[in-house]
């Protein structure tokens, strides 16, 4: 089973001319040059998407080799005047240019004037937060060694969810979890998880109880009212000790081939992956680019050029420094 993963930055700016006159400034500034898309390609030979799409290796070798010649930014427009920007390699915002003391996401905001942020899910999960004056805010961990898990890249990691305080803890891990400690924004984005979570547990208790009428009818036919509401209480309570009792084995297997076919995928499953989630929602356009999955950027540059131009989306390509 593959585990959730999603490398999503944001700019609080709808202006693509200028947020394109940001990245080609701070990219040729560090040696980068603007390029058209070039061909799919490897050692020379000329590549179908199709092949490298059906070709494992092919598609191991050419994302290695690719990002040593090409980087590419998506920008998709998303909602209440925020950009959504999607990157090949993923992280490269995240880095900082040779001799340069920030990473680029602050650089960017800085060119612009406008506060921008980075949600980055992959085992470990990291907010990025920049503000218009270049300052950065890292919140999250990394899915590294303990002698790194205070550092994303060369950035100091400020609230490491591993080891927090007390007060962090209360902070990232209550009711209604603070997650932008540095960019001062609306209401609404700060409730969105939250909100996600409700939904969600309406969403599965309504599923449950309707697993348990279901059943019951099936399996207790007979069972008196007032015993039947009994045992409903029960399960709520301790699910794990009514398995274990008489029929729990076949309850539990109807209960887990009912649970698997539940439209669960944006179920709360950690803490940053629920806040992404509940941004992408809430900030994603429609069709949606905050999470591409299966068909990730560079194969929607290659493929989808006519959608991607419908949709309003604007794609920029670049020659790294080597």
């Amino acid at each position: 089973m593959s585990r959730f993963s999603n490398f999503t930055s944001y700019i609080r700016c709808n202006n693509l001319d200028l947020i394109e006159q940001g990245f080609s400034r701070i990219l040729e500034q560090e040696g980068s040059r603007r390029i058209p898309l070039p061909p799919l390609s490897i050692d020379g030979i000329d590549l179908s998407v199709e092949e490298i799409e059906n070709d494992v290796e092919k598609r191991r070798c050419y994302n290695s080799n690719l990002a040593n010649e090409l980087w590419m930014f998506g920008l998709f427009v998303g909602e209440l005047g925020w950009t959504i920007v999607k990157s090949f390699p993923p992280d490269v915002l995240c880095h900082r240019a040779k001799d340069v003391d920030r990473p680029r996401l602050s650089e960017l905001a800085m060119h612009i004037n406008s506060d921008t942020f980075y949600i980055g899910c992959n085992g470990g999960s990291v907010l990025m937060e920049a503000d218009a004056k270049g300052k950065v805010f890292i919140s999250g961990s990394v899915d590294r060694d303990d002698s790194e898990q205070d550092k994303f890249f060369e950035e100091q990691i400020n609230l490491v969810d591993s080891i927090q305080s007390l007060e962090q803890m209360k902070l990232m891990y209550s009711k209604a979890p603070q997650r932008f400690f540095l960019l001062n924004v609306p209401e609404q984005m700060q409730r969105a998880e939250q909100e996600l979570k409700e939904e969600q547990n309406r969403r599965f208790e309504e599923w449950q109880e309707q697993f348990l009428d279901d059943y019951a009818k099936r399996y207790f036919p007979l069972m008196p009212p007032n015993e039947l509401e009994q045992w409903k209480i029960r399960f709520r309570q301790n699910k794990q000790q009514l398995f274990q009792e008489k029929g729990g084995k076949k309850l539990f297997r109807a209960w887990s081939s009912e649970y698997r076919w539940q439209d669960f995928s944006d179920m709360p499953s950690g803490s940053l992956i629920t806040f992404e989630r509940a941004i992408g929602r809430f900030l994603g356009a429609t069709p949606s680019y905050w999470h591409l999955g299966r068909d990730p950027l560079v194969y929607r540059a290659y493929t989808q050029q006519e959608q991607l131009e419908a949709d309003g989306a604007r794609l920029l390509y670049f020659r790294p420094t080597q």
